[in-house]
């Protein structure tokens, strides 16, 4: 019988620890989650592409119920489809190590999954922001609009440092040019600190729920604008500064 513990034997080297644990909510809460869950993955012999492939599938329904959403309750349920994108987004590489199942379509198809649910996310609690009664509605006379422009900028500043850096590598040929940015290994104080705040499997989703039980989505979306802005200007720097 498969148990989550010889999924976490098998499946996390000593060398993707020392990257993982620094995202300490996805570290310490998703990825035990997910072992459970690639247990039946595991008896019913899915890939691990078509679980990448299918766990899309829960973001698109969340991005759409937050969109339609009329209660707290369904906000409640349109963020659990995230999180159930969280752990399968843990189960596809759990399956493929576990198996031996690798391929670089793999990781083309991990990246994908996981670039939708950033912007999905961020831009998720801005439309939620501008559909329902928050924090700062009773202080500030704001034009609720501009919460979705404001999460619609949060998501494309979250996504364009990647992009820049993997057209980096592409046209260097030179990986390590972008390690300051991709080696979580080595991250200090303030960088461990930034990757839990903006990770979407960890601190981020953590205070979305934190957002649209309290009704604090502008709040949410205001901070993550400002936030996602100074982290995008600060990887740019790192990525194009003359090496």
């Amino acid at each position: 019988m498969i148990t989550p513990k010889q999924i976490a034997d098998i499946t996390m080297s000593k060398e993707k620890k020392a990257t993982a644990k620094n995202d300490l909510i996805a570290f310490y809460i998703g990825r035990p989650l997910s072992y459970v869950l690639t247990i039946p993955f595991l008896y019913m012999n899915i890939k691990p592409n078509t679980i990448t492939l299918i766990s899309i599938i829960p973001q698109v329904i969340g991005f759409i119920v937050f969109y339609f959403a009329n209660s707290k309750t369904t906000l409640v349920i349109a963020w659990f489809m995230f999180f159930l994108w969280n752990l399968l987004d843990g189960v596809d590489g759990n399956v493929a190590r576990y198996k031996k199942q690798f391929s670089k379509l793999g990781s083309v198809y991990d990246a994908m999954s996981g670039y939708l649910a950033s912007a999905f996310s961020f831009f998720s609690i801005g439309i939620v922001a501008a559909h329902f009664d928050c924090f700062f509605d009773t202080y500030i006379p704001f034009n609720k609009d501009l919460y979705i422009v404001l999460g619609g900028l949060s998501a494309l500043f979250t996504l364009f440092p990647r992009l820049i850096m993997h057209k980096t590598i592409s046209t260097l040929m030179e990986k390590e040019v972008v390690n300051d940015v991709a080696d979580r290994a080595n991250f200090g104080l303030v960088k461990t600190i930034a990757l839990n705040l903006k990770s979407t499997t960890g601190g981020a989703q953590a205070l979305m729920l934190v957002a649209v039980i309290c009704g604090i989505s502008d709040a949410f979306t205001m901070f993550y604008f400002l936030f996602n802005t100074l982290v995008m200007l600060a990887s740019l720097r790192s990525i194009l500064k003359e090496k």
